[in-house]
């Protein structure tokens, strides 16, 4: 690798201080191993499926829901004030945060994207279709309490 200087400065030293580390790379080795002998992506596609049919069964047709959309495990719900005309609610009103704090204090971490109202998911590939259905209770239930709270602030 060093060619010229190196009888000046000697051998190329490494320090293995983040990447390339021997330990670093028999714990991602280790890991695919997990991946492939419980086939993640196998459940990942099969509780993804799972997932994204109950986002669209519970929240689709809510009045404040523009649009549920993902792939698999990953997915995002988008609220707006009129469905019609996918009107966004005004930024102050913090709908996504709201929403995303209402889960967080009922037991279930879901994030406010910074970009709009929307509510991002990407639970972990070892989820269960229990543990879907447990996320999606916890949602709904934060959905449509900031539902009830928009409504009696006349939002």
């Amino acid at each position: 690798v060093l060619e010229d200087g190196a009888d000046k400065v000697g051998a190329f030293s490494h320090g293995y201080t983040y990447s390339g580390h021997p330990i670093g790379a028999a714990a991602a080795n280790a890991v695919l191993d997990i991946v492939e002998k419980e086939d993640l992506p196998g459940n990942a596609r099969d509780v993804g499926a799972f997932f994204q049919a109950q986002l669209q069964e519970k929240f689709a047709q809510l009045p404040i829901v523009g649009e549920v959309r993902g792939v698999g495990l990953m997915a995002a719900i988008e609220f707006v004030a009129d469905r019609g005309k996918k009107k966004r609610f005004d930024p102050s009103l913090k709908v996504g945060a709201r929403i995303s704090k209402a889960a967080r204090d009922r037991g279930l971490i879901v994030r406010a994207m910074p970009h709009g109202d929307i509510l991002g998911f990407a639970p972990p590939l070892v989820t269960t279709k229990s543990e879907v259905e447990e996320i999606i209770g916890i949602a709904e239930s934060a959905v449509r309490f900031v539902m009830d709270e928009l409504t009696r602030e006349g939002a």
